[in-house]
């Protein structure tokens, strides 16, 4: 069971006992709960879903990058979305998919070659009704030539995501690296190699 679905459990449960308690209240106890009672309740839980479903927005985009499903991972973005990074930046996911293609590739994911892969973490979401700030931090780890897994860069994400549809996706995307420092905003012309996948 999904934690999405695992919260929508638990909500359908609180508003029964809230119900149960109504009904079984007697006039020395306290007053039934009230419309702005379940109102209050039911923002509460929307909020969380709406956490839970960012967060799981921003790991989804790392997995997919990694095992290279590059079609889901574009239609993370909404149909205005914006990627920004070290290859330069597209606009949709049509777009993003075929800076994606040109850069890394389309070779299928082999799970016993894996060159590098994402670790995302430190979320942070700063919620407005349906828009959201994110920033997350992101290190990328590459195969060594001892044959193990060995820091390359790192730095963090910040984005904009918006309530597409019912869902969540990433409206604009900025990679921004610190070690080594790039900012993808002020790179000309041809981006440089990244490791592949890349961030």
């Amino acid at each position: 069971m999904s934690d999405i679905t695992t919260l929508r459990a638990v909500a359908r449960r609180a508003l029964l006992l809230l119900a149960l308690l109504a009904a079984t209240a007697t006039p020395a106890m306290a007053a039934p709960p009230s419309e702005a009672d379940f109102a209050a309740l039911k923002a509460r839980v929307q909020e969380v879903q709406d956490r839970l479903e960012i967060q799981q927005l921003v790991v989804e985009y790392g997995h997919l990058l990694d095992t290279h499903d590059l079609v889901g991972y574009s239609n993370l973005f909404a149909q205005d979305g914006e990627w920004i990074g070290g290859f330069g930046r597209a606009k949709g996911p049509k777009a993003i998919l075929a800076m994606m293609n040109k850069y890394i590739g389309t070779t299928p994911f082999d799970p016993r070659n894996v060159k590098g892969f994402h670790l995302l973490t430190n979320i942070v979401i700063h919620l407005d009704g349906d828009h959201a700030k994110v920033w997350s931090r992101i290190i990328y780890m590459v195969r060594n030539k001892d044959d193990k897994p060995s820091p390359a860069m790192g730095g963090h994400y910040d984005d904009i995501v918006v309530r597409e549809n019912g869902h969540w996706k990433f409206q604009r995307r900025v990679v921004m690296m610190e070690i080594p420092f790039q900012d993808p905003r002020e790179i000309k012309g041809e981006p440089p190699p990244a490791p592949a996948p890349g961030p």
